[in-house]
C-alpha cells in the first residue's frame, strides 16, 4: 500500500469522511527508534545517593523522537498553496502516546507563495531547532548539547512553541532568508507557568499571570557548503501580584555556523541569555557554546564528535562541559544503526547530567531541562532507527 493510500486509511479513523474528500495530496511519514542506554557516575551538584550507581535500560527515541506525521498541500491558484503538517509523538517501548492529547509535537497550517511562507499553530522552537542544526548529534543521544544549555540558563530550550505565528521570507539573495515569529504564550495555556518551578514566575489572580509571550527574528543563510544563522529572541514572563507583580524580560542571542569541506563538516554554535530577574541571576545570566565535527568515512558510515560548554555567569563553580563521540551506519536511506558515548564534567554547584535528548521547557520538563531526568556523568547508547 502506498504512503498516500495508507495515510488516507489511517486519517479516516481519526477525522470525518467529509474532511477527507480532498485527501489525495496527504502524505504520511514517520520514525521509530529503539535502543539501549547506560549512565552512571557523580555529576557536580547531582552527586547524591542514588546518582552514583549505574542506570541501564532500553529506551526509545534516542537518535530521534518516535513519530507519525501527516503533511499535505492544496494548490489555490496564482502560485498560492495551502499547507499543513501534524505529528503524533509516541513511545516506541510501550506504544503509548506522549500525552492524553495524543501529540506533543508540532501541528500547524499555513499559506505558501511568492511572498514566502506563513504558518500558524504549534511550531518547532527556534533556539532548539538552531542548536539541532549545528550540533553533530542533532540535539539527540547522550552527546546532545541542548540539555546542558537548559540547565545553566534555567529557561531550557523550548522544543515547541504554542500559540505561534511564523513568517519565512523567500530568498532575498542566493541562500539568504529571514524568519520572524511571535507567540502570545510560548508554554501553553493562560495562567499556567511551567517556569514557576525555576523561581521566575507563578500563577495568581491576574488574567495574564504565567503567560510567556516571545518574539524571534532570525537571518538564515544556506548556500553550498556554508550555513550561518543569527537569531534574536525576547521572552517575557508575566507574574502575578503575589509573585512580585513586575514582569520579567529575557534577551536571547544565538549564532551558528558550519562549513562542509567534503571530507569533514565543521560546525559551531553560541547562545547567550540575559535578563532582568534580579532574584534569580542563575537564570538571567548564562551562555553556552559547542564545536562539532562530522566525518563521512564511507558513503554509509559517519563519525561524529562534539565539545559543549555551558556556564552561569553569576554563580561560581556552576560550569558544565561535555565531550561526545559517536558513529552511524546506514544500511539504507531509511535504516540506521548508531552508537554514542559521552563524558561530562560538572562543577560542584552545577546540576548537569547525561540524558538522551534535549527537549526543552514544557509543563513536564524536569529541572534538568530535559524530557526525561538526567543522570550521571558518563553514558553510552546503541540502537537502530527507521524512517518512512
Amino acid at each position: 500500500m502506498s504512503k498516500k493510500l495508507l495515510a488516507a486509511a489511517i486519517a479516516a479513523a481519526l477525522v470525518p469522511t467529509a474532511v477527507l474528500a480532498e485527501a489525495s495530496n496527504v502524505t504520511m511519514y514517520g520514525r521509530i527508534d529503539y535502543g539501549f542506554m547506560s549512565r552512571g557516575g557523580d555529576n557536580g551538584g547531582n552527586a547524591q545517593a542514588g546518582q552514583t550507581g549505574r542506570q541501564n535500560g532500553f529506551e526509545d527515541g534516542i537518535l530521534g523522537t518516535n513519530r507519525i506525521g501527516f503533511r499535505g498541500n492544496e494548490a489555490l491558484g496564482n502560485g498560492l498553496k495551502a499547507i499543513f503538517e501534524f505529528e503524533f509523538g509516541f513511545a516506541g517501548d510501550t506504544g503509548g502516546a506522549f500525552s492524553p492529547t495524543a501529540s506533543n509535537r508540532h501541528s500547524w497550517i499555513g499559506l505558501e507563495g511568492a511572498f514566502g511562507t506563513v504558518l500558524g499553530g504549534r511550531v518547532d522552537g527556534a533556539r532548539y531547532s538552531f542548536v539541532g542544526q549545528y550540533d553533530p548529534f542533532k540535539n539527540q543521544t547522550v552527546a546532545n548539547a541542548g540539555s546542558l544549555f537548559g540547565v545553566t540558563s534555567g529557561l531550557g530550550q523550548a522544543d515547541r512553541a504554542d500559540n505561534a505565528i511564523v513568517y519565512i521570507s523567500p530568498e532575498v539573495a542566493p541562500g539568504l532568508k529571514f524568519l520572524a515569529a511571535y507567540t502570545t504564550n510560548l508554554l501553553g495555556e493562560d495562567g499556567s507557568n511551567p517556569l514557576a518551578a525555576a523561581g521566575i514566575g507563578g500563577n495568581g489572580t491576574d488574567v495574564d499571570a504565567g503567560d510567556t509571550p516571545l518574539y524571534a527574528l532570525a537571518a538564515l543563510y544556506n548556500n553550498g557548503p556554508i550555513s550561518f544563522t543569527l537569531d534574536y529572541e525576547n521572552l517575557q514572563v508575566k507574574r502575578s501580584v503575589a509573585n512580585g507583580g513586575s514582569d520579567l524580560e529575557f534577551d536571547l542571542w544565538v549564532v551558528g555556523a558550519s562549513y562542509d569541506f567534503g571530507v569533514a563538516k565543521l560546525s559551531a554554535y553560541y547562545e547567550n541569555v540575559e535578563g532582568d530577574d534580579t532574584a534569580s541571576k542563575a537564570i538571567s545570566e548564562s551562555d553556552g557554546w559547542l564545536v562539532g565535527l562530522t566525518v563521512p568515512v564511507t558513503p554509509n558510515f559517519l563519525l561524529k564528535a562534539s565539545y559543549v560548554k555551558a556556564n552561569t555567569d553569576a554563580i561560581n563553580d556552576a560550569d558544565c562541559k561535555k565531550w561526545g563521540f559517536g558513529g552511524e551506519y546506514s544500511f539504507s536511506k531509511r535504516t540506521t544503526a548508531y552508537a554514542t558515548v559521552a563524558k561530562l564534567s560538572a562543577d560542584s554547584a552545577s546540576t548537569c547530567a547525561i540524558s538522551k535528548n534535549a527537549s526543552g521547557a514544557s509543563g513536564t520538563a524536569t529541572a534538568n531541562g530535559n524530557s526525561g531526568a538526567g543522570y550521571g556523568d558518563t553514558g553510552f547508547n546503541v540502537g537502530i532507527a527507521h524512517t518512512f
